[in-house]
Protein backbone atom coordinates (compact mmCIF):
# COMPACT_ATOMS: atom_id res chain seq x y z
CA UNK A 1 0.00 0.00 0.00
CA UNK A 2 1.42 3.45 -1.16
CA UNK A 3 1.71 6.16 1.36
CA UNK A 4 -1.01 7.95 -0.38
CA UNK A 5 -3.17 5.19 -0.21
CA UNK A 6 -2.38 4.95 3.38
CA UNK A 7 -3.04 8.45 4.10
CA UNK A 8 -6.85 8.13 2.30
CA UNK A 9 -7.33 4.73 4.35
CA UNK A 10 -6.46 7.53 7.46
CA UNK A 11 -8.70 10.24 6.58
CA UNK A 12 -11.83 8.21 5.77
CA UNK A 13 -11.21 6.79 9.15
CA UNK A 14 -10.79 9.72 10.75
CA UNK A 15 -14.04 11.33 9.11
CA UNK A 16 -15.58 8.19 10.35
CA UNK A 17 -15.05 8.38 13.81
CA UNK A 18 -16.02 11.74 13.50
CA UNK A 19 -19.60 11.20 12.03
CA UNK A 20 -19.94 8.98 14.91
CA UNK A 21 -19.04 11.11 17.65
CA UNK A 22 -21.16 13.98 16.11
CA UNK A 23 -23.69 11.14 16.20
CA UNK A 24 -23.86 10.25 19.55
CA UNK A 25 -23.66 13.92 20.52
CA UNK A 26 -26.70 14.38 18.62
CA UNK A 27 -28.33 11.81 20.24
CA UNK A 28 -27.20 12.53 23.25
CA UNK A 29 -28.63 16.36 23.29
CA UNK A 30 -31.40 14.47 21.88
CA UNK A 31 -32.06 12.46 25.03
CA UNK A 32 -31.86 15.56 26.96
CA UNK A 33 -33.87 17.57 25.68
CA UNK A 34 -36.72 15.07 25.40
CA UNK A 35 -36.41 15.03 28.85
CA UNK A 36 -37.01 18.25 29.69
CA UNK A 37 -39.45 18.46 27.41
CA UNK A 38 -41.32 15.39 29.30
CA UNK A 39 -40.70 17.18 32.24
CA UNK A 40 -42.50 19.88 31.38
CA UNK A 41 -45.41 17.98 30.36
CA UNK A 42 -45.42 16.01 33.68
CA UNK A 43 -45.22 19.25 35.59
CA UNK A 44 -48.24 21.00 33.51
CA UNK A 45 -50.25 17.25 34.28
CA UNK A 46 -49.05 18.23 38.00
CA UNK A 47 -50.55 21.01 38.18
CA UNK A 48 -53.88 20.21 36.54
CA UNK A 49 -54.17 17.30 38.77
CA UNK A 50 -54.10 19.90 41.57
CA UNK A 51 -56.45 21.69 40.14
CA UNK A 52 -58.91 19.45 39.59
CA UNK A 53 -58.83 18.34 43.34
CA UNK A 54 -59.30 21.99 44.11
CA UNK A 55 -62.58 21.80 42.14
CA UNK A 56 -63.58 18.79 43.51
CA UNK A 57 -63.11 20.03 47.13
CA UNK A 58 -65.16 23.35 46.52
CA UNK A 59 -67.99 21.35 44.66
CA UNK A 60 -68.51 18.60 47.94
CA UNK A 61 -68.04 22.33 50.36
CA UNK A 62 -70.89 24.26 48.34
CA UNK A 63 -73.07 21.08 48.10
CA UNK A 64 -72.88 20.83 51.97
CA UNK A 65 -72.96 24.63 52.26
CA UNK A 66 -76.17 24.53 50.35
CA UNK A 67 -77.82 21.83 52.22
CA UNK A 68 -77.60 23.78 54.97
CA UNK A 69 -78.69 26.83 53.61
CA UNK A 70 -81.39 28.75 55.97
CA UNK A 71 -83.09 30.98 53.23
CA UNK A 72 -83.20 32.13 49.78
CA UNK A 73 -81.05 34.88 50.39
CA UNK A 74 -78.39 32.32 52.30
CA UNK A 75 -78.39 29.69 48.66
CA UNK A 76 -78.80 33.54 46.23
CA UNK A 77 -75.45 34.33 48.17
CA UNK A 78 -73.73 31.02 48.04
CA UNK A 79 -74.44 30.52 44.11
CA UNK A 80 -73.05 34.31 43.83
CA UNK A 81 -69.75 32.96 45.61
CA UNK A 82 -69.61 30.22 43.62
CA UNK A 83 -69.81 32.11 40.58
CA UNK A 84 -66.94 34.53 41.01
CA UNK A 85 -64.64 31.91 42.59
CA UNK A 86 -65.46 30.13 39.14
CA UNK A 87 -64.83 32.68 37.41
CA UNK A 88 -61.73 33.31 39.03
CA UNK A 89 -60.14 30.06 38.26
CA UNK A 90 -61.51 30.13 35.00
CA UNK A 91 -58.97 33.10 34.29
CA UNK A 92 -56.32 31.21 36.35
CA UNK A 93 -56.57 28.11 33.98
CA UNK A 94 -56.45 30.36 30.73
CA UNK A 95 -53.49 31.73 32.11
CA UNK A 96 -52.26 28.57 33.30
CA UNK A 97 -52.93 27.32 29.70
CA UNK A 98 -51.26 29.77 28.02
CA UNK A 99 -48.42 29.37 30.25
CA UNK A 100 -47.70 25.72 30.07
CA UNK A 101 -48.53 25.36 26.09
CA UNK A 102 -45.48 28.06 26.03
CA UNK A 103 -42.87 25.95 28.54
CA UNK A 104 -43.86 22.92 26.60
CA UNK A 105 -43.77 24.47 22.94
CA UNK A 106 -40.12 25.77 23.81
CA UNK A 107 -39.15 23.08 25.48
CA UNK A 108 -40.28 20.80 21.98
CA UNK A 109 -38.02 23.77 20.02
CA UNK A 110 -34.99 23.04 21.79
CA UNK A 111 -35.23 19.55 21.46
CA UNK A 112 -35.33 19.62 17.45
CA UNK A 113 -32.40 22.55 17.87
CA UNK A 114 -30.53 20.33 19.63
CA UNK A 115 -30.58 17.90 17.12
CA UNK A 116 -29.69 20.19 14.42
CA UNK A 117 -33.38 20.53 12.69
CA UNK A 118 -33.57 23.87 11.77
CA UNK A 119 -30.41 25.11 12.49
CA UNK A 120 -28.57 25.02 9.40
CA UNK A 121 -26.49 22.19 11.10
CA UNK A 122 -28.65 18.90 9.89
CA UNK A 123 -28.16 16.65 7.03
CA UNK A 124 -29.16 18.09 3.80
CA UNK A 125 -29.14 21.51 4.95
Amino acid sequence: MTQQEERQGAGAGQRTAEFVAEGRQRLEDFADAQAEFWDRVQDSNRKWLDRFQTEATMAADFANKLTSAKSITDTANLFQNWTMKHVEMATEDARRVLSDTQEILAASARCWTKIGVGDGKGRGH
